[in-house]
């Protein structure tokens, strides 16, 4: 596996973990990393090596909850998930009639507003992810719950999002000749046996406070961001920004750097910094880091709003 942006956290148990997958004439695996180092990546992989704990229960009932909540929206009953979930576990139906009983669903979500259709998004979205987290550890008796996340897993992927125009289109043109391999270190990551803790799923927080000329300004961010990129970031998305701009203003790298370089060598620095941040916020904040990760044009976008909102506020300090 070649590794060319950085892992931190679960992603990066996740992405080295798939490896581990079986193939006939498959005898080892080897891992060649261009961005991490030993040490970052054995810190990812010790919380979950050995006996893994949560530190409190998840509680089940959070998937009713959020049963309710999305029920509450009005786009769809039990008999659209029953309808699906016939078709679904038949396994002489086709595609097209698993489309077929979305259909209607995802006609009443056109209907209702913006607003409410990325608020029904992030809903479907928690479900989602909590069951899959969930189905894991516990066995369930309800199988209404197993029904409603696979109406849940295929509705998430038919349902549009709005779009004033179409994102940039992108084209790199790779030069071969501009990269190198050079072998710097070599060796075995060994795990230290015995219990760890990880926070178990829960409820999303409300996060910090923010003023109210400091909200109206991050909303218009998020409405650029969504209206740029058809992204469906919400209002909650903004302490997510503000939590990220507090870390890069108490950076002591990036506070040195201001103080000594031009702008141009400012901006190596913070992108940098921006970077690690953006790592260690991977598993509060997935949304946002895989769009930074995926899109390079919205990664420059959103970069260079943060670089000139932190001079700003470099500025007046």
């Amino acid at each position: 596996m070649y590794v060319d942006k950085k892992l931190g956290g679960v992603g990066a148990v996740q992405t080295l973990s798939r490896l581990n997958r079986i193939y006939p004439g498959k005898t080892e695996t080897m891992v060649l990393d261009f961005e991490n180092t030993a040490e970052e990546i054995q810190e990812a992989f010790e919380p979950y090596y050995g006996k893994t704990l949560l530190t409190e229960a998840t509680d089940p009932n959070l998937l009713y909850d959020l049963q309710t909540r999305l029920l509450a929206f009005q786009l769809y009953d039990q008999s659209n998930i029953e309808t699906f979930a016939a078709y679904f576990f038949d396994p002489k139906q086709t595609q097209d009639k698993l489309n077929l009983a979305l259909d209607p669903v995802v006609q009443h979500y056109l209907k209702i507003a913006e607003g409410e259709q990325a608020e029904f998004r992030s809903q479907l979205t928690d479900y989602i992810r909590l069951y899959a987290f969930l189905s894991q550890v516990l066995p369930f008796v309800d199988t209404d719950l197993e029904k409603f996340y696979e109406f849940s897993r295929h509705l998430l992927r038919r349902l549009p999002i709005n779009r004033d125009e179409l994102p940039f289109e992108i084209q790199q043109n790779i030069d071969i000749d501009s990269y190198r391999v050079q072998q710097i270190s070599t060796g075995k990551i060994k795990l230290q046996d015995g219990s760890n803790e990880v926070e178990p799923i829960g409820p999303k927080g409300a996060g910090n406070a923010l003023s109210p000329e400091e909200m109206e300004l991050l909303s218009e961010i998020i409405d650029e961001l969504n209206r740029r990129f058809g992204t469906d970031f919400t209002e909650e998305d903004k302490v997510c920004i503000r939590n990220l701009e507090e870390r890069m203003d108490k950076s002591d790298a990036l506070q040195a750097s201001l103080r000594v370089n031009s702008r141009e060598n400012l901006r190596l620095t913070f992108d940098h910094v921006i970077n690690n941040q953006l790592q260690e916020m991977l598993d509060t904040h997935f949304k946002f880091y895989k769009q930074v990760k995926d899109d390079p044009d919205f990664a420059k976008t959103f970069g260079d709003w943060l670089f000139e909102r932190f001079l700003g506020r470099a500025d007046a300090a």
